[in-house]
């Protein structure tokens, strides 16, 4: 199956230190502090795994035109990326956590022994901050009903995974 285009370059070369962590420049933005929700900067193991493929090309891309509902879309026709580089980071860091989820489950099974429930949890409280973050940019609001739809999306997911799993062959 091929992917596209824009999607792979924007999950592509996330940064990530040997254990996991997304390392941030400390000084390049104020800090959204949210009350309800805390990011965390990290990549799970399924995530490292399909990073691999994606740095060694063994990911096949297609061109093709996204539509402006989806959160890629939404990214590259933004300036998040230069007005708030920690939030455009995990933005990155959501996208590739649910591609790899999609992707493994599609054509990978066996990498599914790696995603835990708690890793779905950690991906779904990081789409919780960023919508809570785009509510108070009038700029990004338009981000929020795709963040809300991947968070459902991942919650079917989270309470699926053990079937997933089994329905694949993966113990």
């Amino acid at each position: 199956m091929k992917y596209a285009t824009d999607l792979i370059r924007l999950i592509t070369n996330v940064p990530v230190l040997i254990d996991g962590t997304v390392p941030l420049n400390q000084v390049e933005d104020d800090p959204f502090v949210s009350i309800l929700y805390t990011p965390t900067y990290s990549l799970s193991t399924v995530a490292r795994l399909t990073q691999n493929l994606l740095n060694n090309g063994k990911i096949e891309v297609a061109q093709e035109t996204l539509d402006e509902t989806t959160l890629v879309y939404k990214a590259f026709n933004s300036n998040l990326a230069s007005a708030f580089p920690s939030m455009y980071t995990l933005l990155r860091v959501v996208a590739l956590e649910s591609f790899s989820l999609l992707y493994m489950i599609d054509n990978d099974p066996v990498q599914l022994q790696y995603v835990s429930k708690k890793d779905i949890l950690r991906t779904r409280e990081n789409l919780n901050y960023l919508a809570d973050f785009f509510g108070t940019q009038s700029d990004y609001h338009h981000f929020i009903q795709t963040m809300r739809d991947m968070n459902i999306s991942l919650g079917y997911l989270q309470n699926q995974i053990e079937v997933i799993m089994s329905e694949r062959g993966v113990n």
